[in-house]
């Protein structure tokens, strides 16, 4: 297996709570000059929406990819239950997983969605850390950072301001066409037994 003591050495260090310390795009690009064409290609491939691997791809990547589908799969079924909704539609093929009930509905009870989503993330980076435990310098350990930038950059597009002022101009709306509706005077219906 390749080691990438100098790659690896010179990414800059990812914390969970700072934003991005560099793009995604430089990140694969530093990897396209320093690593292997198919190890650029793989973590180009890797994506938190497609959670896709191939049978050679490194156990990091499939490991990580059948937990979160996993975790999707169990928050799938707890949201369902909530709406009343059957939720075999969104189900995909996924492993077993102890405590991923208990994560979830822990996660789904963490208050307003952006809270659910920090409670997620948090999880999902730790579960990154303990699969990082073993990489030392090899393809691995840039999967899980690829995996862990990528997660940075997800929460850092999120715009609360923006849902915020959209929510407050419906509501408002809203409350607006529901005042307009106690002014109707409706006519009166004489009722004659």
């Amino acid at each position: 297996m390749t080691q990438y003591y100098y790659l690896v050495a010179s990414l800059p260090m990812l914390r969970s709570d700072d934003p991005p310390p560099l793009p995604s795009p430089a990140f694969l690009e530093l990897c396209r000059e320093q690593a292997a064409a198919a190890d650029h290609a793989l973590l180009t491939r890797i994506s938190l929406a497609a959670l896709e691997f191939l049978p050679g791809d490194p156990a990091v990547w499939k490991e990580y990819a059948s937990w979160e589908t996993a975790l999707r799969d169990e928050l799938a079924v707890l949201r369902g239950q909530q709406l009343g909704l059957d939720p075999a539609p969104f189900l995909r093929v996924a492993p077993f997983v102890a405590g991923l009930t208990a994560l979830a509905r822990e996660a789904l009870g963490a208050g307003t969605p952006g809270e659910v989503e920090a409670a997620l993330d948090r999880r999902r980076w730790s579960r990154l850390d303990e699969l990082e435990a073993g990489t030392q310098f090899g393809l691995g350990r840039l999967v899980v950072y690829r995996l862990k930038l990528l997660l940075l950059e997800r929460r850092q597009r999120f715009q609360p301001e923006p849902g915020r002022k959209a929510f407050t101009s419906e509501f408002s709306r809203i409350l607006d066409g529901a005042a307009a509706w106690t002014n109707v005077v409706l006519p009166r219906l004489d009722m004659e037994t």
